[in-house]
């Protein structure tokens, strides 16, 4: 059977120490990033039609696929489609190269098609439910991949994919539900552990998700996000200290690693270690130069040191990053008022004044409003 991919792994939202202007990093990896399909197999490519012409654009198609020039690619097998109209599997391929792109709307079209030829196909059903799902149409992912299964009921990537989609949903119970088909399957799937440490995480069940991850790591030393998952845990029981030793030991295997890097420097930033929390925000920054949450971090530290002109220079920065975030506008100008420069204070506490009656924040106008009175 012909496999166009491999399980996508959609992020997860990690509970985090709620502080202002904080993204949601995530529990696996990178925030909205997803894991690539699988390339396509040269053995696994269509071969249905004789023709050397044929033959010859699948060579070329796969060519393209693999130095990811994929426009190029979706072309070819495009000229295929003419020649043979009636292979699944070439709309399956140009679905999968559409996904690849970002291209989901389309994707999506290309793997009905493919469907529309070839309903027994549980990898087309598998793209499908996959295009859904990075297009934000949970309802339909959901049935596709629960479609893949039907067909292919021993598959756990299937499962593990639908699962992920159930967790969007916050149905909690069926997700419960997939990790123990998972595991019926594969006694062994760090993925299906991963899941519902964060279902667990999801529905703020502290006491039971440090049980189930503690159980589960030793099994999986080796899978950072279940660490991580359970430092979230600890964070959110108020145990800092088993957090941090959770957190220092994932960086020192691996000093990139952003999610555990501001997790700690937030812990670091409550206890009131702030040069430690200001290096770790700022070494984010460098691993990501447009991360808000650890340019937040840097501007709360300098402003609790007084550094008002280092602090008016970070959030001038945040405000091009996200120029209708009230907070951001008026931290500018209570740093720009700080330091003496108060008549742009007075035009930018203006703009955060005007934000916040628009989104109806009593609390943000009252603020401002005495701000304003200051001398």
């Amino acid at each position: 059977m012909n496999r166009y991919f491999i399980f996508i792994r959609i992020v997860l939202a990690s509970c985090l120490l709620g502080s202002w202007g904080g993204e949601i990093l995530p529990v696996f990896a990178q925030a909205d990033e997803l894991m690539e399909p699988s390339l396509p197999r040269e053995e696994g490519l269509p071969t249905t039609s004789n023709t050397k012409q044929l033959q010859a654009l699948l060579r070329q198609g796969l060519q393209y696929v693999r130095a990811r020039d994929y426009a190029n690619a979706i072309a070819v097998y495009q000229q295929a489609v003419g020649i043979d109209p009636s292979n699944a599997k070439l709309f399956g391929g140009i679905g999968y190269l559409l996904a690849r792109q970002g291209r989901f709307p389309e994707a999506i079209q290309a793997y009905q098609s493919a469907l529309s030829i070839d309903p027994n196909e549980p990898d087309f059903y598998d793209g499908l439910g996959y295009s859904y799902a990075r297009a934000g149409n949970n309802a339909n992912a959901i049935t596709a991949y629960s479609s893949a299964i039907t067909l292919d009921p021993k598959n756990v990537k299937y499962y593990l994919g639908l699962g992920v989609v159930l967790l969007r949903e916050k149905d909690y119970p069926r997700v419960f539900t997939i990790y123990n088909q998972v595991l019926a399957l594969d006694s062994k799937n760090a993925e299906a552990v991963a899941l519902m440490g964060s279902s667990l995480l999801q529905q703020q069940l502290w006491d039971e998700s440090i049980n189930f991850l503690q159980s589960a790591i030793p099994h999986f030393p080796k899978r950072t996000e279940l660490s991580l998952q359970l430092a979230i845990a600890y964070i959110n029981k108020g145990e800092n200290q088993k957090a941090e030793k959770l957190l220092t030991q994932i960086l020192r295997q691996n000093p990139s690693n952003r999610t555990a890097r501001f997790q700690l420097s937030q812990i670091q930033e409550k206890d009131g270690r702030l040069t430690a929390a200001l290096t770790g925000y700022r070494q984010l920054v460098r691993l990501n130069p447009n991360s808000i949450s650890a340019k937040v971090g840097i501007g709360r530290i300098l402003l609790a040191q007084e550094n008002y002109r280092e602090a008016v220079s970070v959030y001038q920065d945040l405000n091009r990053l996200d120029p209708t975030n009230p907070d951001i506008l008026y931290y500018l100008g209570l740093a720009l008022k700080k330091s003496s420069q108060t008549e742009k204070a007075t035009s930018i506490l203006k703009n955060s004044r005007e934000l916040y009656t628009k989104n109806q924040n009593l609390q943000g106008i009252e603020q401002v409003d005495r701000l304003l009175k200051e001398e």
